[in-house]
């Protein structure tokens, strides 16, 4: 185990060997002078030492004159790969402000994301609900039906492992089972089950709750009205102990529901602009660099 770390850490503490794992990791096979000509060598002393440094990650095929990894070199490519994945990750949502911005919800708070692309809706939904789980609250993520075992799966690719949090802590659930009954989507039978569901968790020691929920359910299954009826009684801020960020893709709204729902919202998260219309003031825009 001493050896392969030492191999590992003698082959990363240069960009050189980098390049060298990752050029025979696209090629599988290359030669001497490939090599030195992808990494940009000119000198062929300076290569062979390089080489020779990754013994035991790269070796010689006689047969074909090339070069090739071994298992041990495929392993830390994947592990470099891994790690190029894991800071990139982490550098975006450091510097993509909605992320920051979610975060410092608080109970009372009415958000609505807007998102065209899946990954867009992820990067911030995830980092919102961990924040509740990290300030203590309970947590509910409500998705569609036919998307909870794939959004189950993208939750554990984040880092939120079910296993490490009670059931009362944070669950998962449909979207249809919470908003629909029999068909029927009712604005008063949602908001009781809210205060019902809020003072469970109350008496389990939970403060509040975070929910992140998808509404498309209402437009799958022709409930619009009644979708804005729910949002309006609702309004911009919650009088339960609940901080809610609704979630909508743009393929399902036109100009005058996008317009409706951000009235009824004291945030909006849309293109990487956020919109914060504090009670009875004017909104503030603040803009921000990525766009979806």
């Amino acid at each position: 185990m001493e050896k392969l770390e030492s191999e590992i850490y003698k082959a990363l503490t240069h960009p050189i060997r980098r390049r060298i794992l990752s050029f025979l990791h696209e090629t599988v096979y290359a030669s001497f002078d490939e090599i030195l000509k992808n990494v940009f060598l000119a000198n062929h002393g300076k290569l062979g030492f390089h080489m020779r440094s990754l013994k035991g990650l790269v070796e010689y095929e006689d047969s074909m004159k090339k070069y090739t990894l071994t298992d041990r070199g495929k392993l830390l490519v994947e592990l470099m790969s891994d790690a190029r994945f894991l800071i990139a990750r982490q550098r975006l949502v450091l510097e993509y402000e909605p992320i920051r911005y979610i975060r410092h919800l608080r109970l009372g708070d009415h958000a609505v994301l807007f998102y065209e692309l899946e990954e867009i809706k992820r990067m911030i939904a995830f980092p919102f609900l961990l924040a509740g789980l990290i300030k203590g609250f309970a947590v509910l993520y409500i998705t569609s039906e036919s998307k909870l075992d794939l959004e189950r799966i993208e939750l554990l690719k984040y880092g939120v492992d079910f296993d490490l949090f009670s059931k009362e802590a944070f669950a998962i659930m449909s979207s249809e089972e919470w908003y629909l009954r029999k068909g029927k989507a009712s604005s008063e039978t949602i908001v009781e089950n809210w205060k019902d569901l809020v003072s469970e968790k109350r008496k389990a020691g939970f403060g509040g709750i975070y929910v992140a929920a998808e509404m498309e359910t209402f437009f799958e299954n022709s409930k619009i009205q009644e979708l804005l009826r729910y949002e309006k009684t609702i309004g911009k801020q919650i009088s339960l102990n609940l901080c809610a960020l609704c979630i909508y893709p743009t393929s399902r709204l036109n100009e005058e529901l996008f317009i409706q729902l951000n009235k009824y919202h004291s945030h909006s998260i849309f293109k990487g602009i956020v919109l914060r219309t504090a009670l009875d003031k004017q909104p503030k825009t603040a803009r921000f660099s990525l766009a979806s």
